[in-house]
């Protein structure tokens, strides 16, 4: 084969793989999202056939989002039953929560002692932008702006084993997150309270960074506890 043939057949293979990467991207997001946001609620069964039917693909990459799904922990696999989206128990949600609460409250102390100013107008503008966007009407877009707080808060203390133990359990805080924030009331007062925590920090009032750290986690746990025993989903 002369040279332009090897080029050719290279060039083929990465655009194969291009493709079949992208495919894995846009099932895997997709199916990621649906479980988080409750539209594949627990135990709904991800059925490698079917799906390759409705996003119009093989089932390679269908299997290969199914297998990184199990790693995330949003689905489980049985030899019989196959690959099902994780239910979600009070048990595991009380573990993850107590779990959070411990590292966001002693990363709250760190950053309230290292912050920079850059940091804090960054802080300052997310917080902005959520109300802003809650006055507007717009939940989804707050509750994820003020989740920068937390996304801010660990990256500043810089603590890389925390970041990676709550990396770990980032998606299923997510599913979480969107039963508790669907309560009446409750994302203005997580927004209040990370003006709370945003003020902590501010100060460079570690021990009140904290404090005020844990006690909206465990908020928003027992919030989330409520929402899942009366399968609230709706805004």
């Amino acid at each position: 084969m002369n040279s332009n043939g090897v080029f050719k057949v290279k060039r083929e293979a990465v655009v194969n793989n291009v493709q079949g990467n992208s495919r894995f991207s846009v099932v895997y997001e997709t199916l990621k999202k649906k479980i988080i946001e409750g539209d594949l609620p627990s135990n709904t069964p991800l059925v490698e056939e079917k799906l390759a039917k409705e996003y119009q693909m093989s089932r390679t990459p269908i299997r290969e989002a199914i297998r990184q799904l199990v790693q995330d922990g949003l689905v489980e696999f049985f030899p019989r039953r196959g690959a099902l989206v994780k239910e979600i128990t009070i048990d595991e949600l009380e573990e993850i929560f107590t779990v959070r609460e411990a590292l966001e409250g002693i990363s709250a102390r760190i950053a309230a002692s290292v912050i920079n100013e850059q940091k804090i107008t960054l802080l300052q503008e997310a917080l902005e932008m959520a109300d802003q966007e809650l006055e507007n009407g717009d939940k989804e877009q707050s509750f994820e702006l003020g989740n920068k707080l937390h996304e801010i808060v660990l990256d500043v203390a810089g603590n890389n084993k925390i970041l990676t133990i709550v990396s770990d359990f980032q998606n299923q805080i997510q599913r979480y997150h969107y039963f508790a924030y669907h309560i009446p009331g409750r994302l203005e007062l997580s927004n209040k309270e990370h003006w709370e925590i945003f003020e902590a920090i501010q100060a460079r009032n570690g021990e009140l960074a904290e404090r005020r750290m844990r006690k909206h986690v465990r908020g928003t746990k027992e919030s989330t506890i409520f929402a899942v025993k009366n399968n609230i989903r709706t805004i």
